[in-house]
């Protein structure tokens, strides 16, 4: 509890300022939030110790396991899950070990990480009994250089790699807190007037990030014959972020979504954004959370989508996520299993403000782009807005709320990692050990008893 209440201490200024809830109320939410959050490890300990009280001191080494089984689950329940800065994420910034990811995920990590340190331990409680304390740090010492030695061979293998297109990012920093008209004219123009300015040098692809939407592509002429004419401009096109309406059955749905527009203007694909958030983008479980409408005010209420769409730019199949989807592993995954060369990330951070939301935000991007092998081209409206190769480098990026520009480099890759192709494998294992080491701590407690 006291590790989430540090990372997300900025959650109740976004429930305060966008859900108009009343600071003791927002904090109290948030207490709530951190420790349902804070049961997760609680039940790692609570499983690793129940083993330990029937089968003895050796079931220790479960920890690890039992880490990444709760890493999942915490991945996907409640409302659908809520992996933000996982344990393998402190690993970020170590590049070498970082490449690892594209053979278990960020969960991989976090098992080496767990395993490292279970190890440590068990060598302090047992360093009395000579050999038998060396096993698992010997382990974790062959894991953790292997891991490295395998990142060092696969940083020369993706930094060799020549990226053959150039994408323009537009970072807007438009607010939602701005008057309407002006809001308006930014969306409408804003981008226009920085896509004049990225001079004579040739750009292939533009990507205008999530934003506040005050006019819909679908009704508003104007708007959408500024974006054909965008389009015209590059060769790839363009994606943009827009609210889509549907009407089926007199039943009226609204959908975050990503268009793709070819270069003669034509729209070649829309993606519904499949993960939402929960309390801001819809609230789950109306019936149960019915006083909980007002936190999602000024976003309104979404529908989901349902299919994992590519969209083919020239013949090459690219996906979009949409925000808080680049934070789940498999959404990812599943795109690049069904083909994705390319992921772009459109993602408004605003309602953050300046804390470190937004660079844990991008940090977790990062793993994406290396668990895929796939360039990840990352628009935000307020930033922080980067261009982030297959090794995980970062090769342009924004400050935040500024309107700024990041062009990049970029390819389209094919290869299919081994986390693509086998991303819960780890998982699979990890609940086979858990399991097994439940059942034989009982059958063991049972004989001595």
């Amino acid at each position: 509890m006291v590790q989430f209440l540090a990372l997300l201490y900025w959650v109740p200024r976004v429930l305060v300022l966008y859900g108009d809830l009343p600071g003791p109320a927002a904090w109290g939410l948030f207490v709530l939030m951190v420790a349902i959050l804070g049961c997760y490890p609680a039940a790692v300990c609570a499983l690793t110790r129940y083993c330990m009280n029937r089968g003895g001191t050796g079931f220790l080494l479960v920890f690890a396991p039992a880490w990444v089984v709760l890493e999942y689950v915490r991945s996907r329940f409640p409302f659908g899950g809520f992996p933000w800065l996982l344990l393998g994420y402190s690993q970020t910034d170590s590049l070498r070990l970082l490449q690892a990811a594209d053979l278990a995920g960020v969960y991989g990590i976090s098992f080496l990480i767990a395993w490292v340190n279970t190890a440590l331990v068990w060598t302090w409680l047992h360093r009395r009994y000579g050999r038998r304390a060396c096993g698992p740090i010997l382990s974790a010492g062959v894991l953790l250089t292997a891991c490295l030695a395998y990142g060092s061979a696969e940083l020369r293998r993706w930094d060799q790699v020549r990226p053959e297109y150039r994408a323009a990012l537009l970072q807007g920093n438009l607010s939602v807190d701005e008057p309407e008209p002006a809001l308006t004219e930014k969306y409408k123009k804003g981008y226009v007037r920085m896509a004049d300015r990225l001079g004579s040098a040739p750009v292939d692809l533009l990507i205008l990030p999530e934003s506040p939407s005050p006019v819909i592509f679908q009704h508003d002429r104007g708007y959408r014959e500024t974006m054909q004419d965008l389009a015209h401009r590059f060769p790839l096109g363009v994606v943009f972020n827009n609210i889509r309406f549907s009407n089926e059955n007199g039943a009226e749905r609204y959908f975050n979504s990503a268009f793709f527009l070819d270069q003669s203007g034509i729209e070649i694909g829309v993606y519904d954004k499949i993960h939402l958030v929960p309390f801001g983008e819809y609230v789950p479980y109306k019936r149960l959370f019915f006083f909980s409408q007002m936190i999602s005010r000024d976003v309104g209420d979404f529908q989901p989508g349902d299919h994992y769409l590519t969209v083919p730019l020239r013949g090459r199949e690219v996906n979009a996520i949409i925000c808080f989807e680049a934070v789940f592993p498999d959404i990812c995954r599943e795109f690049v299993h069904r083909g994705s060369e390319l992921i772009i990330n459109l993602t408004n951070d605003g309602w953050y403000g300046n804390s470190s939301a937004p660079y844990q935000h991008l940090a977790m991007a990062r793993w994406r782009a290396v668990e895929t092998r796939r360039y990840l081209l990352r628009a935000a409206n307020s930033g922080i807005t980067a261009v982030i190769g297959p090794a995980g480098r970062i090769q342009a990026q924004t400050a935040l709320f500024r309107e700024e520009t990041a062009i990049g480099s970029f390819s389209f890759l094919t290869g299919r990692s081994f986390y693509v192709r086998h991303g819960s494998s780890l998982f699979i294992l990890c609940v086979i050990i858990l399991f097994a080491a439940l059942f034989w701590s009982l059958l063991k407690g049972a004989r001595a008893r």
